[in-house]
């Protein structure tokens, strides 16, 4: 007789073969290997192993035959997940990629649109399956998927609508084939491991309507029919529910179409706990597939028809039609999911078979993996996945633990499954949630009461509008504004909530993995709570992993408090963070800014939220250049400024104007700074101001007007010296000399030939001690940085960090030593 054990090894088989394919997966990923030859000796290993385990098993009485036996197949399964990363990763020989990276000038490419195109005021996306590269050098044959984005130039003057373009059709392109951005700030968002997770190798970014053609279509049945619904919902969205933020809420719950949702708004449901209710998942395919399939049933009994083949009928008409739902949606892994569950769900009632929740789980993770085996690091799948798991294990848990007498009435009932049901899916996901964003927000528990009541009336009202449009426009109208009444419930609750409860949760900003894993393994625990001996196995795995984090902390070397200096990669320009462990927080310019936006609002501002920062003390203009003043207005939007300071010179620009309106608006004092000023002083830090020169000596503008700061921390001096040039320079190594010598030093304006003189160099650096960060774009525009300059800062013996090569430069100091942050 097996012993309890191994019974729980193989109670769910798919779950544990999905693991053990994820694993392969990992390790895949890990070794970054695209020879087979590993895997296919691992699954050969496996396979002889399982022999072995056969043969022992005959011929003992007693042996750890079966035990060994599963192992074996998991090995087998593991090196099979190994194996389908490495052929996925493996690039095709007709490749897109290298032209992306070979080519700066436009290119012409040909290919079918390969989704449903996302259409916004500003601008239009889509993925396009290129097939043919045009060039001076003629037609090429190649492979690839590209994200595209056709949106008119800002400096054009004027604009005319670009060609509407559909999923299947054949189009020929022109403009600008890049490679997507990685992860160049921390908190940011790594939009090229985004793409790449999705087969997507390059972007290109078209400006100019005549620069689209459509050449035909290659369009089946399938894609016509999903082409033409796809239409008829929108149509009735736009006809029949009255409000903007309505419609758009329901083209994301009919269509999985979220482009049309503001920022704002993703933003008050991602506080909130409800950004769950925009992704389409398993309450949607409940709605549209298993209400369909109760329904099913007592229209096809009035044929006269065998129970078994009514079962059979509704059985293949449901899965038909949330196939069907899943592909109009775009095939999303939430999606996906929830339609093999729901499939095998069926199957099962057809086939008097149960199948147990993870098992199905587990069975829709390989399908998912195996069709696309980067989805296992996609937050979207991991989030899917976690959320089920969750209310498969948590939620029984939880409701044992209830009162019967709250659960007396039919109304104390749902309130109660509907809150424990919250709870495990808080619980099930929140590990995850840290790891990616360092926030997992409790206010869900609360919202998701009004929220997911609101959701699924909306959604039923609007199927039901959409579905009679054609035939009864009167009751379409009627369903359509009670959709819309719904929908103005869920985003008040997300309003309201994230007025109310927007501090409801857990930050980690920086992912702690010892405590992911001991919150991991407790809830594993509470979920095993009906089996002690598994329950205490797991608490103390918990505890033990805890202990590591804990410990781990407390040995660690630079755990005290220190300063960062984090020099964000803005492009072609400066912003730079002060933070002390005591909560102070200045800013020293703020970015550029752009037609398409200002350079903080996808740089600063995503590290200010992941690590929870809502107020700065003090931010610092050094002179009013658009690439240092750029991103002041948005900040001051978005977050709490204490003060500004600047130069005191004024400048005629739209942006310098903008700046001064918010700043009176905003209730916001600011002053100009002059040298021998103390900005920021405290226990731990001082913040002076030893530039610029005085109006008569500078001429009232230009560079040589910056501020340049000097902060002190401990035994450690930062400069922070602007876009100074060469007389700045020569002032302050006339007054200052050897007082400049720095730790840390940014480079003056970025590194150009006009500045860094030899003196100021060597008054400034500290021989083998000094870190020199230069902010700047990549490409070297404007010849930045200059190789004479970087030489120079180099042969002064200092350390010369980038943020073009690598992104954001983040230095952290005790007040003893300096040393950079790896935060990727």
């Amino acid at each position: 007789m097996r012993p309890d054990s191994q019974i729980q090894w193989t109670a769910y088989p798919a779950l544990l073969m999905a693991g053990a394919f994820a694993f392969g997966i990992t390790g895949a990923s890990v070794i970054r290997s695209d020879s087979l030859l590993l895997w296919l000796g691992g699954a050969g290993s496996g396979i002889a192993m399982f022999a072995g385990m056969q043969w022992w098993d005959q011929t003992r009485l007693v042996t750890l035959g079966p035990l060994g036996s599963v192992l074996a197949i998991v090995l087998v399964v593991g090196c099979a997940g190994g194996a389908r990363h490495a052929m996925y990763q493996t690039p095709s020989p007709r490749s897109l990629a290298p032209a992306a990276e070979a080519r700066t000038d436009a290119v012409t490419v040909e290919g079918t649109v390969v989704d449903a195109p996302e259409r916004t005021d500003e601008a239009t996306r889509f993925v396009l399956r290129v097939d043919t590269l045009a060039g001076n050098r003629g037609r090429a044959a190649v492979d690839g998927r590209v994200r595209v984005t056709l949106m008119p130039s800002p400096w054009a003057d004027v604009t005319r609508p670009f060609p509407r373009l559909r999923q299947g059709d054949l189009s020929r392109l022109r403009g600008s084939l890049q490679q997507p951005p990685g992860l160049r700030n921390p908190g940011g968002f790594d939009y090229g491991a985004y793409l790449s997770r999705r087969g997507i190798c390059c972007t290109l970014y078209v400006d100019d309507p005549d620069h689209v053609t459509v050449l035909g279509s290659r369009r089946g049945a399938i894609q016509n029919a999903l082409v033409s619904v796809r239409a008829h919902i929108r149509r009735h969205i736009d006809q029949h529910v009255r409000s903007v933020g309505g419609r758009a809420v329901l083209r994301a719950l009919l269509l999985g179409d979220r482009s049309h949702i503001t920022d704002a708004q993703r933003d008050r449901f991602a506080k909130t706990g409800l950004m769950h209710l925009l992704a389409v998942s398993g309450l949607h395919v409940f709605l549209v597939g298993m209400v369909l399939y109760t329904l099913l049933r007592p229209l096809l009994m009035r044929f006269r028809l065998r129970w078994h083949v009514v079962e059979i009928v509704r059985a293949v008409l449901t899965i038909v039609v949330l196939g069907f739902y899943m592909l109009l949606t775009g095939g999303r892994p939430s999606v996906v999911r929830a339609v093999i569950m729901a499939a095998l769900l069926i199957g099962g009632i057809v086939f008097q078979r149960s199948a147990p929740p993870l098992n199905t789980l587990g069975v829709a993770a390989l399908v998912l993996l195996a069709l696309r085996p980067s989805m296992l690091f996609d937050v979207g799948f991991q989030l899917s996945m976690a959320a089920v798991a969750g209310i498969v294990t948590l939620n029984p848990r939880f409701e044992e633990m209830v009162p019967e007498r709250y659960r007396d009435s039919e109304a104390g009932n749902w309130l109660v499954s509907m809150c424990t049901v919250s709870a495990a899916a808080i619980l099930g996901t929140g590990p995850v949630l840290l790891y990616h964003f360092g926030w997992v927000s409790a206010a869900g528990l609360v919202l998701n009461v009004v929220g997911i009541p609101c959701t699924g009336l909306a959604l039923s009202s609007a199927i039901v509008a959409v579905s009679i449009g054609h035939v009864w426009a009167l009751g379409a109208a009627s369903f359509g504004s009670a959709a819309d009444l719904f929908l103005q419930g869920l985003l008040a609750t997300s309003r309201y909530g994230a007025a109310w409860f927007s501090w409801a949760g857990v930050r980690m900003p920086v992912p702690d993995v010892w405590i992911l894993g001991a919150v991991g393994a407790l809830l594993i625990a509470v979920a095993q709570w009906p089996r002690p001996r598994l329950r205490w196995r797991w608490a103390i795995v918990g505890v033990a992993l805890a202990t590591m984090s804990v410990w781990g902390s407390v040995i660690g070397q630079k755990t005290g408090p220190a300063l960062d200096v984090v020099f964000f990669d803005v492009g072609q320009g400066d912003a730079a963070l002060l933070k002390t462990s005591s909560g102070q927080h200045v800013l020293v310019d703020t970015g550029p800014r752009s037609p398409s936006g200002a350079a903080a609002e996808f740089t600063v501002l995503p590290f200010l939220k992941r690590w929870g920062i809502r107020e700065l003390d003090l931010v610092v203009v050094s002179h009013s250049d658009g690439d240092h003043l750029g991103g002041l207005p948005t900040l001051l939007r978005e977050v709490s400024v204490g003060r500004v300071v600047h130069n005191g010179r004024s400048t005629d620009t739209e942006l310098y104007e903008e700046t001064r309106d918010l700043l009176r608006r905003e209730g916001v004092p600011d002053r100009a700074v002059h040298r021998g000023d103390t900005l920021q002083s405290g226990p731990s830090i001082h913040v002076r101001a030893v530039g610029p020169l005085s109006s008569r000596d500078d001429g009232g503008a230009g560079n040589d007007a910056s501020v340049v700061l000097r902060v002190e921390y401990g035994g450690v001096d930062i400069l922070l010296p602007g876009d100074i040039e060469v007389d700045a320079e020569r002032d302050l190594v006339r007054m200052y000399g050897k007082q400049l010598r720095s730790h840390i030093v940014k480079v003056p304006h970025h590194g150009s030939e006009t500045s860094s003189t030899p003196d100021f160099v060597q008054s400034v650096g500290r021989v083998e001690e000094t870190h020199a960060v230069v902010s700047v774009g990549r490409n070297a525009q404007y010849g930045m940085p200059n190789d004479e300059v970087l030489q120079r800062w180099k042969r002064q013996g200092e350390h010369v960090h980038s943020t073009a090569t690598g992104g954001s430069v983040w230095m952290r100091t005790d007040g003893k030593d300096v040393w950079r942050v790896r935060w990727k």
